[in-house]
């Protein structure tokens, strides 16, 4: 479960995003659909990336 954690934060920080955007700019439908798709998706894979970096993981 250790290993997940930098994906899960990331994609909880992509999710609050994604609730951020959607809220500032009144997103409906399809576009509301992609943002809560694309954001949690990369925002986890952001910070995996970044966290597997700083330890030397590549």
């Amino acid at each position: 479960m250790k290993d997940y954690l930098p994906y899960l934060v990331g994609a909880l920080a992509g999710m609050l995003i994604a609730i951020l955007l959607s809220s500032l700019l009144t997103l409906t439908g399809t576009p509301q659909l992609i943002l809560f798709a694309l954001l949690p998706v990369v925002g986890g894979a952001v910070a995996e990336r970044v966290s597997q970096r700083r330890s030397g993981n590549f």
